[in-house]
């Protein structure tokens, strides 16, 4: 993820400048809960999935709990115009497998693959070692079905196209 610019306060007094992570729900924007969420928490309580969450008033979608289906529950439950886009079917986001995964280094784990409902991580064989996941993008619809499947936290969410250069 991006960066948020630093205030000459926050740089000369050694604060980070305090960027808001939150993962919104399917439809929803940061800009839309902002203006019109009044946090009564209905999006949580229709959840099938159980992963949103109020953060400061907020819905957050906390992946470390499942996965999004994208159903559409969470906007039919809102009261208010806090869902300005009609019905997605992927995130802005992608999964990325970081260097702590256990297939990267040499244990055999497959866990991602397997809790992934997309089918968009696969395993690579190579020589002498397990097989190494890879991600598709194009088919990875960032609903974070991996994340909690992966016993070593070992995958992150970057915004879609980023993730080649991260990696």
């Amino acid at each position: 993820m991006s960066q948020a610019p630093m205030s000459r306060r926050q740089f000369l007094s050694a604060r980070p400048a305090t960027t808001d992570h939150r993962i919104c729900p399917p439809g929803a924007s940061m800009r839309s809960l902002a203006a019109a969420c009044t946090g009564c928490g209905q999006c949580e309580e229709r959840c099938p999935t159980q992963i949103i969450r109020l953060v400061d008033g907020l819905p957050s979608l906390d992946f470390m709990r499942g996965e999004c289906t994208f159903c559409g529950e969470c906007a039919a439950s809102c009261p208010e115009p806090v869902f300005t886009v009609e019905r997605i079917d992927r995130f802005a986001h992608v999964a990325v497998v970081g260097d702590t995964c256990l297939a990267k280094r040499g244990i055999t784990c497959q866990s991602c693959g397997e809790a992934c409902p997309q089918q968009a991580i696969r395993f690579r064989p190579r020589i002498g070692g397990p097989f190494v996941p890879e991600l598709r993008t194009e088919i990875c619809n960032g609903c974070g079905g991996c994340i909690a499947g992966c016993p070593v936290n070992a995958i992150t969410l970057q915004p879609y196209g980023m993730e080649a250069a991260d990696a």
